[in-house]
């Protein structure tokens, strides 16, 4: 957590959508303590429920990565950076939105 911590801006904002299909934040995490609270709870959960990287590469623009999770689906993850530390995390869980993936 300490190195995630380390690259967030301090107005960092975290969204996640799960189009009610998938469990997801339902409101965006604003700022460095609630980006930081959010993903500790998803790092404590990942423990025993690890993904795996598909690919790294562009999300609607920004640099990302997809992950095929426990569940079998996949997830992406886009980051938004500016001046070396990262801005937003937009994580797309929603099957319907991803299926252009498969």
């Amino acid at each position: 957590m300490k190195a995630l911590g380390a690259m967030l801006s301090a107005d960092v904002t975290a969204h996640a959508d799960g189009g009610g299909k998938r469990p997801a934040a339902t409101e965006p995490a604003l700022g460095f303590e609630a980006v930081m609270t959010q993903y500790a709870v998803v790092a404590a959960w990942l423990k025993d429920n690890r993904s795996k990287l598909v690919r790294y590469g562009f999300i609607n623009g920004l640099p990302g990565f997809v992950t095929l999770e426990v569940d079998g689906e996949l997830q992406t993850t886009a980051l938004d950076i500016e001046d070396g530390k990262i801005r937003a995390i937009y994580v797309m869980r929603n099957p319907d939105k991803l299926r252009h993936l498969h």
